[in-house]
């Protein structure tokens, strides 16, 4: 358990941040967001003629005097957003300093969202039970810094792409999903070509860390694969390295545009650039957060 995971500092250095979304599907609750409808904040949008049994206290009169017809003033409604924030549990997540990188990214997006007065939601899962938050509001926000920090080590078995779809909410604006996508590519397109089914506005953030990106083994090693305990030897060398390196590239490639074809936004985070760069810089250079 780590309940200084994400401590007032950091949250305080999200600052003013808040997350975009081009999503058409909002809450139906007040919030800070604009939606393509008209209503009651301040903000003007446009004039449209009056009928029988508008709110005369939004007649224009300086318009009615210039024109001797009574014009309605529309507002942009400013309504809440619906985030849903879903963390890959599975084995490969608790190696290298992943597992904290990516509680930390979800605990942020938590507090932007509810810090602007959206829902936010939050689900993962173990081989015992299934994790789900849902609170509105930035009273919230403590508790769920603390709901996700108490989150034990991931053991969930199984594929993770397999089990998505199961753990989202109906209705979402945004939905985030926080992996290291190492699942084999037919498992991420399988998913892929359902999710536009479930939410409009999706985004992926894979999680690297440094010993995936530049293993240091030297001579005979043994590795084994945490999620299915598989062995297999190998005398590593520069050669062995470096084909490594290939074959991951090419996978992180061909999963970014297996996510373009399906209209999934997708996001690289690395463990050792620390999480406020993943926030302050690469989520508002891609056009999440403003």
């Amino acid at each position: 358990m780590r309940e200084d995971l994400f401590p007032d500092r950091l949250s305080k250095r999200l600052g003013a941040l808040s997350i975009i979304s081009r999503s058409r599907r909002l809450g139906h609750h007040k919030g800070t967001h604009r939606s393509s409808k008209t209503g009651t904040s301040l903000d003007f949008s446009d004039f449209r003629e009056y009928h029988p049994g508008d709110d005369l206290r939004h007649i224009d009169w300086n318009v009615f005097a210039r024109t001797d017809k009574p014009f309605i003033k529309q507002f942009l409604d400013e309504q809440e957003m619906r985030v849903h924030i879903l963390l890959d549990s599975t084995k490969s997540m608790g190696t290298d300093g992943k597992w904290d990188f990516a509680r930390q990214l979800a605990i942020g997006l938590g507090h932007i969202a509810l810090k602007s007065g959206d829902t936010v939601s939050f689900s993962t899962w173990s081989t015992s039970r299934n994790y789900f938050f849902r609170k509105k509001g930035a009273l919230h926000r403590a508790s769920f810094s603390k709901y996700v920090s108490q989150l034990q080590e991931p053991v969930a078995e199984g594929e993770f792409a397999d089990q998505v779809v199961k753990h989202v909410p109906k209705a979402m604006t945004v939905l985030f999903i926080i992996t290291d996508g190492l699942e084999q590519l037919d498992k991420w397109e399988r998913l892929f070509r359902r999710l536009p089914g479930v939410c409009k506005d999706i985004r992926i953030l894979t999680v690297h860390s440094p010993v995936e990106e530049l293993p240091a083994y030297e001579g005979d090693v043994r590795f084994v694969d945490v999620e299915n305990g598989s062995v297999i030897e190998v005398s590593m060398n520069q050669r062995i390295v470096k084909e490594y390196k290939e074959k991951k590239m090419k996978h992180e490639a061909e999963l970014t545009a297996l996510a373009r074809k399906y209209g999934i936004q997708i996001l690289r985070t690395e463990v050792s650039e620390g999480v406020m760069d993943s926030f302050t810089k690469k989520m508002r250079h891609a056009g999440w957060l403003r």
